[in-house]
């Protein structure tokens, strides 16, 4: 029987790089795939040892447009055969809209929206040949409503989440369980835990440690829960925003991320 693959993005730091730590503890083969010079090679080996799996890695660029299909057609080369995707390359800050660059604008939605769109749509087939398998689309807490501030990332995550609602409909006759990661702020970086600082109340109440994002994340997605809120706070806060009107939401929410300066 061919060995099957978890794959995923962003996996050199931050929360893809947890995510690999929990795949590789239960014991599945992973690919990795994130920028150059991020130090890929030691991480997949240190599984390798660590976990005694089997782990190859990619590096690459997923702002960059043939990136998505460098990396399809690399596993197809190498007969990977993938029955996890956990989409969870992405980037966002904080800022005003109308001092955003055009090119900060444009690679966050072609990183956030359009890879994550693109991978799924390539390794659908593949997904649908290894059944049972999975996707793992991470969005964010603040894809549940606008966030002044944080304009970009917000409406990019709030896609996120649309999409992989609507695809795990589809998806499902098929064998394929679709789940989307909606995690509160999360210090996996240095700017990160700035902005948390920064922003006061609203945004450290829905803090919750990258060690109990990640294992929440692989734990749930493969017992396919379709939407995963880790931390008791977080699942409280989301209840207690559909209360609210959204004209003191918005206020809400803007007076906290205002005094976030811009990443």
């Amino acid at each position: 029987m061919q060995e099957k693959y978890t794959l995923i993005t962003g996996a050199s730091q931050g929360m893809g790089k947890q995510m690999a730590d929990e795949c590789a503890k239960r014991g599945r083969n992973l690919l990795l795939v994130a920028l150059p010079n991020e130090n890929l090679k030691e991480f997949s080996e240190h599984l390798i040892r660590q976990y005694n799996i089997k782990a190859d890695y990619f590096e690459c660029d997923l702002i960059i447009k043939k990136s998505v299909e460098n990396i399809f057609k690399w596993t197809q080369e190498n007969n990977y055969a993938i029955d996890f995707l956990i989409n969870n390359a992405g980037f966002g800050g904080a800022g005003s809209f109308e001092d955003y660059t055009f090119e900060y604008v444009n690679n966050m939605i072609d990183l956030n929206i359009r890879a994550t769109t693109n991978l799924t749509h390539l390794f659908i087939p593949e997904l649908k040949k290894n059944t049972p398998s999975y996707i793992l689309n991470n969005a964010s807490m603040v894809a549940n409503f606008p966030c002044p501030y944080k304009t970009i990332y917000a409406a990019t995550k709030a896609y996120v989440k649309n999409f992989t609602r609507a695809l795990r409909e589809e998806l499902k006759p098929q064998g394929i369980s679709v789940s989307v990661l909606q995690p509160g702020a999360t210090p996996t970086n240095k700017i990160v835990k700035n902005q948390i600082n920064e922003g006061g109340f609203f945004f450290k109440i829905s803090v919750t440690s990258i060690e109990q994002v990640a294992k929440k994340a692989i734990d749930r997605t493969l017992k396919g829960q379709a939407i995963i809120v880790p931390g008791y706070k977080n699942r409280m806060s989301l209840r207690f925003i559909k209360l609210v009107p959204m004209i003191i939401l918005q206020r809400i929410i803007a007076n906290a991320a205002s005094s976030i300066k811009q990443n």
